[in-house]
């Protein structure tokens, strides 16, 4: 997640249909994982904000069939880095 970029890509997901990329936005209060291409959140972290982070793990709301998740903070990297794919240095924001 690049929260100055307001980017998202997934590196592994379990049985979690998610777009391999998107757009990252405060929505209620939550993180929300939004796909590239309509906007729409697929994800809402709740919990975590742009802003500090409240705790680190939380409930996360799921677009779909199986809405009830979690989610886990594993790191913070602070360093700058080339985006593993091109696309998130032409997307319109």
């Amino acid at each position: 997640m690049d929260t100055e970029e307001g980017l998202w890509s997934r590196e592994a997901h379990q049985g979690i249909d998610l777009p391999s990329w998107g757009k990252v936005r405060n929505v209620e209060g939550a993180m929300a994982l939004c796909a590239a291409d309509s906007g729409n959140a697929v994800c809402q972290l709740k919990g975590l904000s742009f802003s500090a982070m409240q705790r680190d793990h939380g409930p996360a709301v799921l677009a779909g069939e199986h809405p009830d998740g979690a989610w886990r903070l594993q790191a913070v990297d602070r360093s700058t880095a080339e985006p593993e794919y091109e696309e998130f240095i032409s997307v319109a924001r």
